[in-house]
C-alpha cells in the first residue's frame, strides 16, 4: 500500500505511530518488525509498572520462551515478551541498519540515516557515509535506538559494539568492521543463536576431572551440560571474552583426543581460577565489552560475572565418529567448521592454548596443523591483548600456588607481530619439513591431507578480515629489533591503520628504521615509539620520514635516548614543523605530556 507523505517527506497514515492510539509517540504494535538491534519500547508490564515507557534495545529472541531480551539504557537486561514491546517505526530521522540486501550485498551492515520517503517508487532514501544516499525498501531497513549522532561516521561506530577504535582523526572514513570485531548480529553472535557453535558450560569439565572421567564425544554429552543457544549468545554479549573461551591443544590419540585425562586435569584447574575472577576489576575492564564493563559508582556494589564461561573444545562441541575422528559426513560438522576461526580469532573471545604434551608423546603442539592455525589465527586478533593465555610445560596445574587474578595474569600469553597469509604459508612449508624427521604416522601436519587445504584457504579468509583493524596495540611486549622487523613486513597489509602504539617495548634504530619505512605514505594518524631505545641514527630516519607521512597529526617518542641529545632531538622538532604539524602534537618529553593530560 502507499504511504501518504506529507511536505517534508515523512510519511503519516500507513505506518501508524502516532499517539492517537495510546501506543506512545514514535513506535508502533509489530512484533514481527523487531529485530536484534531494534529501538523497543516497554508497554503493559505489571509486575514491574515501573519499566513502562522505557526505550531499549532488542538484544536477542529465545523461541522457546517466546521472549526477546532487551537491554535498558541502564545496562540491566530484562527477558520480555513481544507482546509487551513496541517497535519505532521508520521516519524522517530514523537511524537504521541495513540488512537482507541481495544485489548489493556490500551495503549489508551499514547504517545511516533516513531523510525521507519516496511513493514513486516505495523506497526510503538513506543517508550512509560520506554523504551516499541509497533508496531502499523497508523490509531491508531495522530502526536503531535513537541517541546516535547525527553523521553517520560516528553512529557506524557506536554500532560496533565494544570495539576501542582509539582517536578518530578529523577526516573520519567510514569502514566497513571486521567480522572478527562485531560483537551484536555479527557472524559468531548469528551462529551461537543458530546453534552452529555450541558451547560446553565450564563446570562439565570440572565435574569430569573430580570423577576421574575423560571428557567426553559431542554425541555423548547430556543437553544439560551445553549451554542453551539462546542464552550462549545473550551472555556473549554481556561478557565478551570473560564468558567464551576456546581452547587449543594437541590430541593424543586418533580415537580419543585426551584419553588419560592430562589435558583436562590442567584445564579443570584454569576454569577454577577464571570463574573465580570473572567478576574482578581485570575482567571488568579488560574482558568485558565497553558497553558492559562501566566501573560500579562508589556506592554500587561491582558488577556480578557471567554464572559460569562458555567452553569450546572441538572433540566435545564437533560431532566425532565412533571409532575416532571428526564425524564429516554429519549435518552438524560443517556448520561447525564455518565458525571455527571466528572462535579462536574474534576479538571478543578468549583463547586457552594448552601447549605441553606428555614426555612420551613424539609430536608436539608446534609440530601440528590444527594448533599452528588456531595459534596464528587468535595471535591476529583485534585488540588482542588479555585475549590470549598460553600453559605450557612450566604450567603444574596440582601445585601452582597463584590463584584467581594473579594466576589468570600470569599466564597471559605475550603476543608476536602478526602472521600475514604469505607468512602463514611459509611457517606451514617450514613446519612440513621438520616433521619428516618423525617416525609414521606423526611425519605429517594433518591426520587428513585435505584439512591443510582448507586450513590455509581458511585462514586467507580470516587474514583479509583481520587486517582490516584501523588500530594496533603492541604496548609493553618486551620486543627489540627482531620482533620490529617482522611487523614491518606486516604493516603494508593493514590498509585502515590509523593508530600504532609501540609504547615501552625495546626497539632500537634498526627497528625504528624499519617502522618507519613501512609507514611511509600510509594513512597512519597516531604512532607512539615512546619509552623504546631509539637513538641517534633511528631519530634521523624518524625525521626524514615525516615529510612523506601527510596523514600522521600525533607522534610521541619521549623517554628514548635520542630525547636527551640536543642536536637529535632538534632535528625530529624542525623535520615535524617542516612538515606543517602542529607543535603541541608531537611529544618528545614526558613531563609535556603530563601537563598537557592534566590540561
Amino acid at each position: 500500500a502507499r504511504v501518504e507523505v506529507k511536505p517534508s517527506g515523512q510519511p503519516s497514515g500507513a505506518e501508524g505511530g502516532g499517539g492517537a492510539d495510546g501506543l506512545g509517540e514514535g513506535f508502533e504494535a509489530k512484533p514481527s518488525a523487531i529485530h536484534m538491534g531494534s529501538a523497543v519500547k516497554l508497554r503493559d508490564l505489571k509486575a514491574q509498572p515501573e519499566l513502562n515507557g522505557c526505550v531499549a534495545t532488542a538484544i536477542s529472541f529465545d523461541p522457546a520462551a517466546n521472549r526477546w531480551t532487551v537491554r535498558l539504557s541502564s545496562g540491566v537486561e530484562k527477558a520480555v515478551r513481544a507482546d509487551n514491546l513496541l517497535v519505532a517505526p521508520l521516519k524522517a530521522g530514523s537511524y537504521v541498519r541495513i540488512e537482507g540486501l541481495k544485489a548489493d550485498t556490500a551495503l549489508n551492515g551499514m547504517v545511516g540515516i533516513v531523510e525521507g520517503y519516496d511513493a514513486a517508487t516505495d523506497r526510503w532514501t538513506v543517508k550512509l557515509s560520506g554523504g551516499v544516499r541509497k533508496g531502499l525498501k523497508k523490509s531491508n531497513l531495522v530502526t536503531l535506538q535513537k541517541e546516535s549522532p547525527a553523521d553517520p561516521e560516528q553512529l557506524q561506530q557506536q554500532q560496533q559494539q565494544g570495539v576501542d577504535e582509539g582517536p578518530t582523526p578529523a577526516r573520519a572514513r567510514w569502514i566497513r568492521p571486521s567480522a572478527y570485531e562485531v560483537l551484536i548480529d555479527g557472524q559468531l553472535h548469528k551462529a551461537l543463536l543458530a546453534g552452529d557453535a555450541r558451547l560446553l558450560r565450564g563446570s562439565y569439565f570440572e565435574r569430569r576431572a573430580a570423577e576421574g572421567q575423560p571428557w567426553q564425544r559431542r554425541q555423548d554429552i547430556g543437553e544439560d551440560d551445553f549451554w542453551p543457544a539462546a542464552e550462549a549468545a545473550q551472555l556473549w554479549t554481556k561478557f565478551g571474552s570473560a564468558f567464551l573461551l576456546a581452547v587449543s591443544y594437541s590430541w593424543l590419540s586418533r580415537e580419543h583426543s585426551d584419553p588419560e585425562m592430562y589435558h583436562l586435569q590442567r584445564l579443570s584447574r584454569v576454569l577454577e581460577e577464571w570463574r573465580a575472577s570473572s567478576s574482578s576489576q581485570f575482567f571488568r575492564t579488560r574482558l568485558w565489552p565497553r558497553s558492559e564493563s562501566k566501573a560500579p559508582t562508589a556506592a554500587a556494589a561491582p558488577p556480578d560475572g557471567p554464572p559460569d564461561v562458555g567452553v569450546f573444545v572441538d572433540f566435545c562441541c564437533f560431532p566425532q565418529k565412533p571409532g575416532g575422528g571428526a564425524a564429516r559426513e554429519d549435518t552438524q560438522y560443517h556448520p561447525c567448521m564455518e565458525v571455527m576461526a571466528l572462535l579462536y580469532g574474534h576479538t571478543h573471545t578468549c583463547v586457552l592454548r594448552l601447549t605441553s604434551v606428555p614426555p612420551h608423546v613424539e609430536k608436539k603442539y608446534f609440530h601440528r596443523g590444527w594448533t599452528a592455525f588456531e595459534s596464528c589465527i587468535s595471535g591476529n586478533k583485534p585488540y588482542a591483548d588479555d585475549k590470549v593465555y598460553e600453559f605450557g610445560d612450566d604450567f603444574k596445574h596440582d601445585s601452582e600456588l597463584a590463584m584467581k587474578e594473579k594466576f589468570v595474569r600470569k599466564y597471559k600469553q605475550r603476543l608476536q607481530p602478526p602472521v600475514s597469509y604469505e607468512r602463514f604459508s611459509e611457517l606451514f612449508w617450514r613446519m612440513e619439513e621438520q616433521v619428516k624427521v618423525l617416525r609414521v604416522p606423526y611425519n605429517k601436519l594433518f591426520t587428513q591431507a585435505e584439512d591443510k587445504a582448507w586450513a590455509m584457504n581458511k585462514f586467507r579468509e580470516a587474514w583479509e578480515e583481520q587486517r582490516k583493524v584501523r588500530e594496533l596495540d603492541f604496548k609493553s611486549m618486551g620486543w627489540g629489533d627482531s620482533e620490529a622487523l617482522q611487523l614491518a613486513a606486516a604493516l603494508p597489509s593493514f590498509p585502515n591503520l590509523e593508530t600504532l602504539h609501540l609504547t615501552g617495548n625495546k626497539i632500537g634504530d634498526a627497528g625504528a628504521e624499519a617502522i618507519v619505512g613501512a609507514l611511509a605514505n600510509s594513512q597512519l594518524h597516531s604512532l607512539d615509539l615512546s619509552d623504546n631505545g631509539i637513538g641517534r641514527a633511528g631519530a634521523a630516519k624518524l625525521a626524514a620520514s615525516l615529510a612523506g607521512a601527510a596523514d600522521l597529526a600525533f607522534l610521541y617518542a619521549f623517554a628514548n635516548p635520542f630525547c636527551s641529545e640536543e642536536d637529535a632531538r632538534w632535528q625530529v622538532v624542525n623535520a615535524w614543523k617542516a612538515a606543517g604539524k602542529a607543535k603541541e602534537s608531537l611529544v618528545l618529553d614526558h613531563f609535556a605530556l603530563k601537563h598537557k593530560i592534566q590540561k
